[in-house]
């Protein structure tokens, strides 16, 4: 799973005239008889997925590379990834359907507007959990905890890590490793502290990229922890940001 559109780090909202939304294909049979009649029937057990386009206006350039940078995270339409209408705050699961189109603001020239198509599914809203680590000590390790379950099939949007406190004795030769794993083993996000980067005092921060995002009904994350001898991380929260699986 690639990380969330950018839509609260932009600017601008999407303008609203521009949003538009439909089937992304008429999955009707249709059997003309020469009477006149046409009969029809549903080529599929459920809805497909949905067409979604719209477009912002007066973009800055850091907007336009944000968004850019994500086309390019995505490889445009390789890899789903999470949107979330800035208006309601319905959550999607979406591809890009085409490239981006940039256009510079006919009468601010230093402005972009920007076209996006997606294709996709509602979700329901993201749910968030915080599994709470306790002071460790320094050096202590945690193999393989189970930190988060579900009743029901799950895609995991996000993973960070929130401390209580300012960490100790992280450096090249005393890493801090955090990794979460599936029960079967599969990394989802892996991200170690050394000197540079340090793990955050009394913050928030994004573990990175997930893989393997998607947890069966029942499915575990397992924490894993490994501390160099001197390291010593602070009480901290995984947080985790998910949506049942569509």
């Amino acid at each position: 799973m690639a990380k969330p559109f950018p839509t609260f780090e932009l600017s601008r909202k999407p303008t609203l005239a521009t949003w538009k939304e439909k089937a992304l294909k008429d999955t009707t049979l249709r059997t003309d008889f020469v009477c006149g009649v046409i009969a029809t029937r549903a080529r599929a057990t459920k809805p497909g997925p949905r067409h979604i386009s719209f477009s912002y206006n007066l973009l800055t350039r850091t907007d336009k590379e944000l968004i850019e940078a994500h086309e390019n995270h995505v490889m445009i339409g390789a890899s789903k990834f999470a949107f979330r209408e800035s208006e309601t705050n319905q959550d999607w699961e979406v591809r890009f359907l085409k490239e981006v189109e940039f256009a510079i603001e006919p009468e601010l020239p230093a402005l972009w507007s920007a076209s996006i198509e997606f294709f996709g599914e509602r979700i329901e809203k993201m749910r968030t959990e915080t599994y709470w680590v306790e002071d460790l000590g320094a050096g202590v390790d945690i193999a393989n905890r189970p930190i988060f379950v579900n009743p029901k099939a799950v895609t995991i949007n996000s993973i960070g890590i929130l401390t209580q406190g300012a960490p100790a004795g992280v450096d090249d030769s005393n890493t801090v490793v955090i990794e979460i794993k599936d029960d079967a083993a599969n990394s989802l996000v892996t991200k170690t502290y050394d000197t540079d980067p340090q793990p955050p005092s009394s913050d928030y921060e994004d573990l990175g990229d997930l893989n393997n995002a998607a947890l069966g009904t029942g499915e575990h994350l397992n924490l894993n922890v490994t501390q160099g001898a001197t390291a010593d991380m602070p009480a901290f929260g995984i947080v985790i940001e998910y949506y049942f699986t569509p």
